[in-house]
């Protein structure tokens, strides 16, 4: 793959990305953080939103959640053979999961890498709260 190097303008984490008929996107349910009483635990949604700008050319795109602290990949997605030969217009796309394990409380990051090489780093949280009382 060749091109030039994408400049990331948008890059999101939420629950689910959508593309309408007429080419808007709805970024659904942004966020942050996941909270759990116990771990691990499954959140049965993952999506993320990109907008790249500068390109020029042809990229393979792969999304990766990984325990930074373990080394692991939890989870991949690629977007293969993209091409795009107008660097002045942006490039928009939605990568959704069908869901992802936290195996445990702390920092967890998400990578876009561009051809194999990293391109942007996000982090996302997992953080233990209380269980609410039996009623």
């Amino acid at each position: 793959m060749s091109g030039s190097t994408p400049k990331v303008k948008a890059f999101l984490i939420c629950d689910q990305v959508i593309r309408s008929t007429d080419g808007k996107y709805s970024i659904i349910g942004v966020f942050r953080r996941v909270h759990a009483p116990t771990f691990p635990v499954f959140h049965a949604r993952f999506g993320v939103y990109l907008m790249l700008g500068d390109m020029n050319g042809e990229y393979n795109f792969t999304i990766e959640f990984s325990d930074p602290t373990e080394g692991q990949v939890l989870a991949k997605a690629e977007l293969r053979g993209v091409k795009h030969h107008k660097p002045l217009e942006d490039f928009e796309t939605g990568i959704n999961l069908p869901g992802l394990q936290f195996t445990k409380e702390g920092t967890f990051e998400v990578h876009l890498l561009c051809n194999d090489e990293l391109l942007h780093v996000d982090t996302l949280q997992a953080i233990k709260v209380e269980a609410p009382p039996p009623k």
